[in-house]
């Protein structure tokens, strides 16, 4: 049987009281927590490679995610990173990013700008070996009303600013965050076209080296409780793993279907 690889999701790295933030205190508890009873974090590239190689997958590995591009990933979780010799991915969506040139939305028009990365701290981010940045999409938008043309246009884009911006080969740029996890087969389908081989959605659940690399579950963990963040990765890892694989989607779709009837009442 595949060993599970949870994959943690934070947002921002901050004292903020947003609904997307992570204190740095309770994300360092995490992380120790992870250190302390043994668990690898994986690279991107590693996590890749265990997902397409059939091989055996080490016992306690796991990958940190950052979805949209908070500064607060320069600033705050790159050290933290550093002192558990933690690595992780972060996902840009860079029509977000400041001081982009004439290639990204004009500074004025994203609410907040200065909460997200600039392109020189991207760089650093890159360079640290550390944090690998990845796509999560140009606009970061529901693309339920886009044609697949633009869908396409937008998503190429993405990875033309990275490759141009961090000076790496498009090919460099093969995993993709879907915006709220959010996607189709369709969606997909265009993605995989363009070169994003893993794309990653979000779900309470850990992925699988057997699973369909265009539909990789990660659990978003901003700001969760310690105890909580415990129960949802022994729920993922344990030797009762295979049960909540089957109990949760099950659960989900029972919440789904029972807020449609609410709704039509």
């Amino acid at each position: 049987m595949s060993l599970p690889i949870p994959i943690l999701l934070y947002h921002r790295i901050d004292d903020a009281k947003y609904s997307t933030s992570t204190s740095p205190l309770l994300f360092r508890q995490h992380l120790q927590w992870l250190k302390e009873r043994g668990w690898r974090s994986l690279s991107a590239d590693e996590f890749g490679l265990m997902m397409v190689s059939g091989r055996s997958i080490p016992a306690k590995s796991f990958l940190i995610t950052f979805d949209d591009g908070y500064e607060s990933i320069r600033s705050v979780a790159l050290d933290i990173l550093r002192e558990f010799d933690f690595k992780a991915i972060a996902f840009l969506s860079t029509a977000f990013l400041r001081n982009p040139g004439d290639q990204c939305v004009p500074l004025s028009n994203i609410a907040h700008p200065e909460h997200y990365l600039s392109w020189q701290q991207a760089r650093e981010l890159q360079l640290s070996g550390i944090v690998d940045c990845q796509s999560h999409s140009h606009w970061h938008n529901n693309f339920t009303d886009y044609s697949q043309e633009k869908l396409r246009h937008d998503l190429a884009r993405s990875m033309d600013i990275l490759a141009s911006e961090l000076k790496l080969p498009k090919s460099h740029f093969s995993h993709l965050a879907w915006p709220w996890g959010l996607s189709r087969p369709a969606w997909r389908d265009v993605a995989t076209a363009i070169g994003f081989k893993y794309q990653y959605g979000v779900s309470r659940q850990a992925a699988k080296a057997n699973g369909p690399l265009d539909q990789i579950p990660r659990t978003c963990f901003d700001a969760s409780p310690f105890s909580q963040f415990q129960r949802q990765l022994w729920l993922q890892t344990s030797h009762l793993s295979s049960i909540w694989d089957l109990a949760y989607p099950f659960g989900r779709r029972l919440r789904q279907f029972s807020s449609r009837i609410i709704k039509a009442a």
